[in-house]
C-alpha cells in the first residue's frame, strides 16, 4: 500500500490561482493524498470553488476571520494524517509527478527528513520568468545545518516525514516567516535533500510594495532573534545583516530598482526546464478544464 501524503494548502482570497493548484493536485501520479484545505477568512469565492471539486480527498475547513498563515498552516498540521506532509499554496501550483518523485526518494533514503525541489518563478500571466533554489553542484544530499541561517531549500516545494514535521510547529505570532521558523529546527536536525530539477510552480507578480518587503525582514528578525539560543553570535550577525539589507531595499525602492533586486533571485530557466515546464502548464490545463470547465 502507498504511504498517505497529507497535503497542506492554506488559502485567503485566492479565488483567481485557486482553481490551478487544486487542478494539478488532482493531476498528481500519485494519487494516494489527503488534502487539508484550511480557508484563512477568505472573502472571495475560494472556498465555493473548493467544494465544487467534490473530492473526497479533499478536507476543507474555514476561518471566520483571518487569523495569519502561521495559525492556519499549524491548523493543517494538526489535522494531517499521513506519513508524508506536502507543502501546496493557494496561489501556486505543482508539476504532475511531483508527489511520486518525493515519495520515492524518502521511501528509498529513510534517514532523510525532507526532500524539495527546484521552483520556476511564474507571472500573472502563468508564464515562466525564472528558476529558483536548485543546487548550485551535482549533489543533492546534505547533512544537517551546521549553523542557524536562511534555510537552503524553499519550503514550499518541501515534503517532510511527518513525524519530524510534528516535532515543530508553526508560530500563530508569525504572519511571515512562519514557513522558515517552522524549518529551521528541522533542517537543523536532520539530513535533507533538494532535487536538481523544478517541480513546483511558484507565482510571483504584482508590483512590488515597500512596506511588505520591510514587514517580512521585521519578520525574518524576529525569527532569528527566538531561535538564538542555538547560536547567538550567528542570531546577531544574520539581523545585522537583515538590517544592511532593509537599508539597501529602502535606498532602491526610492530609486525605483526595486523589482530588480526581486528579479536577481532567480535565472532565467534552461532550454529542457522551459520544456519541462510547458509539459507540466498543458496538463494541468487539460486537468483544470475536466476540473472546473
Amino acid at each position: 500500500m502507498n504511504p498517505l501524503v497529507s497535503v497542506m494548502m492554506p488559502c485567503c482570497n485566492s479565488a483567481r490561482s485557486l482553481p490551478w493548484a487544486l487542478a494539478s493536485l488532482v493531476a498528481q501520479t500519485y494519487e494516494d493524498w489527503e488534502c487539508i484545505f484550511v480557508d484563512d477568512g477568505s472573502t472571495d469565492d475560494s472556498v465555493a470553488i473548493a467544494r465544487s471539486l467534490s473530492d473526497p480527498r479533499i478536507r476543507i475547513f474555514r476561518f471566520e476571520a483571518n487569523r495569519g498563515r502561521g495559525a492556519a498552516r499549524q491548523f493543517a498540521l494538526n489535522q494531517a494524517n499521513g506519513k508524508y506532509l506536502c507543502m501546496l499554496d493557494a496561489d501556486d501550483w505543482m508539476y504532475p509527478q511531483r508527489i511520486q518523485r518525493q515519495v520515492d526518494v524518502l521511501e528509498r533514503e529513510p534517514n532523510l527528513a525532507l526532500v524539495s525541489a527546484g521552483m520556476v518563478v511564474i507571472d500573472k500571466h502563468n508564464e515562466i520568468c525564472g528558476v529558483r533554489r536548485t543546487p548550485k553542484q551535482n549533489r543533492t544530499t546534505f547533512p544537517p545545518m551546521s549553523q542557524l541561517s536562511m534555510p537552503p531549500v524553499p519550503f514550499a516545494a518541501s515534503m517532510l516525514r511527518m513525524e519530524a514535521a510534528k516535532l515543530s510547529r508553526f508560530d500563530p505570532r508569525f504572519r511571515r516567516f512562519e514557513d522558515v521558523d517552522f524549518l529551521l529546527p528541522i533542517l537543523m536536525a536532520h539530513p535533507y535533500s533538494l532535487l536538481l530539477q523544478p517541480l513546483y510552480a511558484y507565482a510571483e507578480y504584482g508590483p512590488v510594495n515597500l512596506a511588505a518587503a520591510l514587514t517580512g525582514y521585521r519578520y525574518s528578525a524576529l525569527m532569528f532573534l527566538k531561535h538564538r539560543k542555538s547560536s547567538s553570535l550567528r542570531s546577531a550577525s544574520n539581523c545585522f545583516t537583515i538590517g544592511i539589507k532593509s537599508a539597501i531595499y529602502c535606498v532602491s525602492s526610492g530609486l525605483g530598482a526595486s523589482e530588480w533586486l526581486v528579479r536577481r533571485r532567480s535565472r532565467a530557466p534552461l532550454p529542457d526546464e522551459f520544456e519541462n515546464y510547458n509539459k507540466a502548464r498543458g496538463t494541468i490545463g487539460a486537468q483544470l478544464s475536466r476540473c472546473f470547465g
